[in-house]
């Protein structure tokens, strides 16, 4: 009753594991970076601005590296810090951790569906109501992973890029255009497609319910 759902659930829960497990070992061992933490560099693209190649001087955008970073341009500016402090690594982990615990939630809450359908029966209103969950996840969930990766990787670009990239470049007008492209389509039709079946399904053991009890 629950497949292909459940397979498919079962092995992308198998593969985060195993990425979490070999991030986990690979910064340990010294060869490799996981979320920002370990011996390697860290880099980070400002997303909002893009620069044409008459623009391509340093002059040409305001920009200068800070100590112990550098500054390149394709199209958009891309900073590296080559031996990041650990303020630095924490706003690299939160450009992309929130999406990661977003995604492993959501895996969880799938899950829950999943077991709730097997023991309670698919048209029941413990489904609808993990149904509702996982909608409201998909898309509150990714809209604040959205915002955290913004505001995340604007300090960050700070830190490396003298002077500040927030200053001037029309941050106001831009976060909502970075939101808005990070939840539409998928969060949005996805999160709502969620929340439109959970309430059919629970008006439907509604109308079940009261069908017994008339009987």
């Amino acid at each position: 009753m629950t497949e292909p759902l459940g397979a498919v659930t079962t092995l992308f829960g198998g593969l985060l594991l195993i990425f979490l497990a070999y991030g986990v070992v690979s910064t340990a061992g010294g060869w490799n970076s996981f979320q920002g933490f370990g011996n390697m560099p860290i880099c980070v693209t400002q997303p909002d601005m893009t620069y044409g190649s008459s623009q391509w001087s340093a002059a040409g955008f305001g920009y200068s590296a800070r100590p112990g970073s550098s500054i390149s341009v394709s199209g958009h500016v891309q900073a590296c810090a080559f031996h990041p402090g650990l303020g630095q690594r924490i706003l690299y982990t939160l450009t992309s951790l929130p999406a990661l615990l977003v995604w492993a939630c959501a895996l969880f809450l799938l899950w829950w569906l999943i077991r709730t359908a097997r023991r309670s029966g698919p048209f029941t209103v413990p489904v609808a109501v993990a149904m509702r969950r996982l909608g409201w996840l998909i898309i509150a969930g990714n809209a604040a992973a959205a915002l955290v990766r913004i505001f995340a990787n604007d300090q960050l670009l700070g830190t490396m890029m003298s002077p500040s990239p927030a200053q001037g470049n029309g941050q106001i007008i831009v976060i909502p255009a970075l939101l808005l492209q990070a939840m539409v389509p998928v969060p949005v039709l996805a999160g709502a497609a969620l929340l439109t079946f959970a309430r059919i399904i629970r008006l439907g053991a509604d109308m079940d319910d009261e069908i017994k009890a008339t009987v």
